[in-house]
């Protein structure tokens, strides 16, 4: 399967959009929460969350691997940095299943709550990785805006933490803010065509030197070669 690699930024840029449109639908879902607790609007969070997770599989199945599971392995053996893409889509799924089971739990789901908010954690984590997972030439490029998107998640994830030790409102909105902010953040951003691309790169020999059109290795004249020890027979 021959492999366009222009389709790792149009795949990086949905899975970014996809994403982004989550974590919107999940503090849009968040906020209705704090003037009605419990409501069953918000379940609108978790849903957003596992469809997206699953979305961005699909978008990377389709695109990378042309619905091919073969074709996705030999994609990724080809740019094994973009791993942490399915992570984070599974990362999604994993947040949205645990959040409705909090939902369906009702007070005793408190556990279930630990659990989504480690899950959103280490979405953020990955988010500060990524740039580590392109080419060298874009890093500072992806660092930048990735570096907003996992610390304005892990930062909600604090918030939120603090919010059910605490139960202060405040921590509450301040969730629903920085899960707004990093959804924006995720929805804006367009990935460069270069960093999962193939890199090219130049050899210039100094002035003087010729070019050389293949290794040349010495072969010793068999004249010149030493002679033979004789072999010495004892009488």
């Amino acid at each position: 399967m021959a492999i366009d690699f222009d389709n790792f930024a149009r795949v990086s840029t949905l899975v970014h959009s996809i994403q982004g449109a989550s974590l919107l639908l999940l503090g849009a879902a968040e906020a209705y929460l704090i003037k009605k607790p419990g409501h069953k609007a918000g379940l609108a969070g978790p849903f957003a969350l596992i469809l997206g997770g699953g979305a961005c599989i699909c978008v990377i199945l389709a695109l990378l691997g042309g619905w091919s599971f073969d074709g996705l392995a030999q994609a990724l053996a080809a740019r094994k940095g973009f791993y942490i893409f399915i992570a984070s889509s599974c990362l999604f799924a994993a947040a949205g299943l645990s959040r409705l089971m909090q939902h369906a739990a009702g007070e005793r789901g408190r556990s279930w709550q630990v659990v989504f908010l480690l899950l959103m954690a280490m979405t953020g984590v990955l988010y500060l990785m990524t740039a580590g997972r392109v080419n060298e030439e874009v890093f500072r490029q992806v660092m930048i805006p990735h570096s907003f998107m996992g610390g304005a998640l892990l930062l909600g994830v604090l918030a939120r933490a603090g919010q059910l030790f605490f139960g202060r409102k405040a921590l509450h909105l301040a969730w629903v803010a920085l899960l707004t902010v990093a959804s924006f953040q995720l929805l804006a951003y367009r990935e460069n065509p270069g960093s999962f691309g193939v890199r090219t790169v130049t050899l210039e020999l100094p002035p003087g030197l010729p070019a050389a059109t293949g290794l040349i290795l010495p072969v010793q004249n068999p004249n010149n070669a030493p002679p033979a020890a004789e072999k010495r027979t004892d009488n």
